[in-house]
C-alpha cells in the first residue's frame, strides 16, 4: 500500500533539508567548533570567540545541528556540548572524522552537478576554476587536510582489509599514493622481515616521513617522491588503495602499466577499491561514492570486477580474485600477466 501523500512530502523535505545540514556540519568542522567542545556545556559566545565566528550565526547553525543529534543545545543557558555522534568530529578522537568533513570535496562542488549532468564532465573545474588535484597542489593547507581525510577513511575502509590478504613474510611492499603510510604500516606489521616503499607527491612527503618515524618504521620503510604515472620502484607486492576510482579508464591503464614497469614476473598487485555488482545495481553508499567521483575527478567512477579485469589486462596484470571487505571496500588481487 502506498503511503499517504503527506508522508511522501515529508520524506522529500527531509532530503531537501539534509543538504543544508551537511554544509553546516562541514562549515563548523572547518572552523574547529567541535574541538572547542568537551564534556561540559560551554556558552555559544565563548565558542564563537574562540573560533572567530559570529555568535548569532553560530548559535543558529548549532540549533539546526542539535535537531540532528550532533550537539546538545540549551537555549535557556545558551550552552552547547557534543553528543556521542558529534564527538567523532573532534580532531583528537581516536576514531575522528574531522578531516573528512573539513576537507575540500563534495560539499564544495556539488552545487555544479547540473553542469556535470549536461556535459558528462567533472564539476570540480567549473566550481574551483581548475581541476581538483591542481587546486589542492597550490594550497598546502587544504592538501594537508585532504591527506588527513584520506587517512581517516583508510582506517575505516582499507585497514580492515589488511588481514584479508596473504602477504609475504619478507620482501618489499610498494604503496603507490600511500599518503602518510597508515596502510603500509599495517602491512609491515604483519611480518617483521617485510620492508616498505611509500611513494607519493613531494608536497605530502614531510608528513609521510614524520608519520613513518612516529610509528617506529623509519628503518624498514623508505619514503620516495613519485608520480602514479611514472615507473614504480622495484618491489614484490604493489599496493593501490582507493586510487584508481579517482581516474578515467585510460589513466588507470597508465597507472597500472607504470606499476608493472619494474615489477618482477612473479610480482603481485593488491588493490583496495569497492566493486560494483555486475547487474548494474548499486547500494546507496556505492551510488553516492560513484557520483562523488563523477563530480570531483574527470572520468572517475566506481567499477565492476569485469571492468577492473579488462583494465588490469591492458596494464600488464592478470586478475586473480576479488574478496569483499567491510561495506564500501573489496580486495582485488592480481599478478603480472604472462608475457
Amino acid at each position: 500500500m502506498m503511503r499517504e501523500p503527506i508522508a511522501e512530502i515529508a520524506a522529500l523535505f527531509d532530503v531537501y533539508q539534509s543538504g543544508l545540514v551537511f554544509h553546516c556540519l562541514c562549515a563548523v568542522t572547518r572552523l574547529g567548533v567541535p574541538d572547542q567542545l568537551g564534556e561540559e556545556p560551554r556558552p555559544v559566545t565563548e565558542v564563537a570567540a574562540a573560533v572567530g565566528a559570529d555568535a548569532d550565526a553560530l548559535r543558529r547553525v548549532l540549533r539546526l545541528l542539535a535537531g540532528h543529534h550532533l550537539v546538545d543545545f540549551d537555549p535557556g543557558t545558551d550552552a552547547v556540548t557534543l553528543t556521542p555522534r558529534g564527538v567523532l568530529l573532534r580532531g583528537d578522537h581516536p576514531l575522528s572524522l574531522a578531516a573528512t568533513f573539513a576537507t575540500l570535496g563534495v560539499s564544495d562542488v556539488a552545487h555544479r552537478t547540473t553542469d556535470a549532468l549536461r556535459t558528462g564532465r567533472a564539476a570540480a573545474p567549473v566550481a574551483l576554476g581548475e581541476d581538483f588535484w591542481s587546486f589542492l597542489a597550490a594550497r598546502p593547507q587544504r592538501q594537508a587536510v585532504f591527506s588527513q581525510a584520506m587517512a581517516e577513511q583508510a582506517r575505516l575502509l582499507s585497514l580492515p582489509c589488511v588481514d584479508l590478504v596473504d602477504w609475504p613474510t619478507e620482501g618489499v611492499v610498494v604503496d603507490l599514493g600511500g599518503g602518510t603510510g597508515a596502510l603500509l604500516a599495517a602491512v609491515l606489521n604483519t611480518a617483521p622481515k617485510l620492508r616498505g616503499v611509500l611513494v607519493d607527491q613531494p608536497q605530502v612527503l614531510d608528513r609521510s616521513r614524520a608519520a613513518v618515524a612516529e610509528r617506529g618504521l623509519a628503518d624498514r620503510c623508505e619514503v620516495r617522491a613519485g608520480d602514479l604515472f611514472g615507473p614504480a620502484p622495484a618491489g614484490d607486492v604493489y599496493v593501490l588503495s582507493r586510487v584508481l576510482h579517482d581516474w578515467d579508464d585510460e589513466a588507470v591503464v597508465r597507472i597500472l602499466a607504470a606499476a608493472a614497469t619494474n615489477a618482477p614476473a612473479d610480482a603481485r598487485l593488491v588493490i583496495f577499491e569497492d566493486v560494483l555488482p555486475e547487474d548494474g545495481s548499486a547500494t546507496a553508499a556505492q551510488a553516492w561514492a560513484d557520483i562523488a567521483m563523477m563530480l570531483l575527478y574527470e572520468g572517475a567512477r566506481e567499477r565492476t570486477a569485469e571492468q577492473y579485469r579488462v583494465l588490469l589486462d591492458r596494464g600488464g596484470w592478470q586478475l586473480l580474485e576479488t574478496v569483499p571487505g567491510p561495506p564500501g571496500m573489496h580486495v582485488i588481487d592480481a599478478t603480472r600477466r604472462p608475457a
